[in-house]
């Protein structure tokens, strides 16, 4: 075998351990997974509380411990509508998982009562769309290692709002009326019952005995 042959063999071999410890980094990467890509579009009014659910399931054999947090992906001629930090917290913010276990988390995104009808934490409705990443601005995080470790991997979330104008304080009474309108039309039935037989009732004892 030449010395060129030798040379091109040890390169090979290099280059293929190489993607070997990458691939296997990658698997470390992927020691927790999500059921959700996106919590894009949430629709809310101002002052509302929107809950959304997102669940991470551990796929390693051990045990590893993270946490969740809300990031902005700060970009030059960004509105203050983009970054809706502020408004997200979670439910458990910590966590711990192991392999084959299921944890569910609530995202809680309060809307300020000041805040504008429109988009918030994304430039347009496509955000959540494979290959518009450029869209995105606000997204949130979970991060997790090994217990004993401080290497963490994750996945970064992308989140947006579309916040609604505020709806006419009637709305919510009508809509109630309108669920239940055969148990009100009863009750009125009922109440004017009982108020027809109790002023019959006073009547006759007011009648002079005879």
């Amino acid at each position: 075998m030449s010395e060129n042959s030798k040379m091109y063999r040890k390169s090979t071999i290099g280059v293929a351990l190489i993607l070997g410890a990458l691939f296997i980094f990658g698997s470390v990467v992927l020691a927790t997974s999500v059921d959700r890509m996106a919590l894009t579009n949430l629709e809310g009014y101002p002052g509302e509380t929107i809950k959304a659910e997102i669940s991470l399931e551990g796929t390693e054999p051990e045990e590893r411990s993270g946490f969740w947090y809300a990031y902005y992906k700060e970009t030059a001629g960004d509105s203050e509508k983009m970054d809706i930090t502020s408004w997200i917290t979670f439910e458990p913010e910590n966590y711990t998982i192991k392999e084959g276990e299921v944890k569910s988390f609530v995202v809680n995104v309060r809307i300020p009562k000041d805040a504008e009808p429109g988009l918030w934490g994304a430039t347009t409705e496509e955000a959540g769309r494979e290959g518009y990443s450029d869209e995105r601005r606000t997204y949130i995080v979970f991060k997790d290692a090994l217990a004993d470790g401080n290497v963490y991997s994750g996945l970064l979330i992308p989140i947006s709002v579309k916040v609604s104008a505020s709806p006419n304080a009637l709305v919510p009474i009508i809509n109630f009326i309108r669920q239940n309108i055969l148990v009100i039309i009863l009750i009125v039935i009922i109440l004017g019952l009982l108020v027809n037989l109790f002023f019959k009732k006073k009547k006759l004892s007011q009648m002079p005995n005879r």
